[in-house]
């Protein structure tokens, strides 16, 4: 009888003792941040870091060097915007230094972690020479600078009677 006592005793003392155990902390679960939230990225796409700002951008240049193009020339080239605030960027307008400059870029909001494509194109025609550009887009969040250059050569004349036949400059 006395080993049946103890053995109760020891019994209930051990269940009491196990459920008064402090319960350890569960690791709370891993929180997706807007980036991991957003749509599969490309194979290569780089990460993108959201700042504690609320309108905040990175650009993959802001400047674009042409090199030479002959007069007459359509030329293009694409600047990455990446919004990574914590606000939509709206482009709202643009300005130019000339009308030989033509910018293309989404009239609908960025969302924080995406990115949008802003194609920039230059016509040659009569602007022989260096030629250094400024666009300007004013945002909800403040304007953003694109500048690019050109050298624009002088296009070849061809005899329009016999056009296989290049004029060249007449230099005495």
């Amino acid at each position: 009888m006395k080993k049946a006592i103890l053995f109760s005793t020891a019994l209930i003392l051990f269940v009491s003792l196990s459920a008064f155990q402090p319960k350890k902390p569960k690791k709370p679960a891993k929180k997706k941040t807007s980036t991991e939230q957003s749509a599969t990225p490309a194979k290569n796409a780089p990460k993108v870091v959201i700042s504690d700002k609320a309108f905040d951008y990175k650009l993959d240049k802001t400047f674009h060097d042409f090199g030479k193009a002959n007069e007459g020339d359509q030329v293009t080239t694409a600047y990455t915007l990446t919004n990574t605030g914590k606000e939509p960027i709206i482009i709202q307008n643009h300005t130019v230094e000339c009308g030989c400059t033509t910018p293309d870029y989404p009239k609908e909001p960025i969302m924080p972690g995406k990115f949008a494509k802003i194609n920039v194109g230059f016509n040659t025609a009569g602007k022989l020479g260096t030629n250094n550009k400024k666009v300007t887009l004013t945002t909800n969040g403040g304007s953003i600078e694109l500048t690019f250059k050109c050298e624009v050569t002088e296009k070849a004349k061809v005899d329009p009677i016999a056009p296989g036949i290049i004029i060249k400059p007449n230099n005495n």
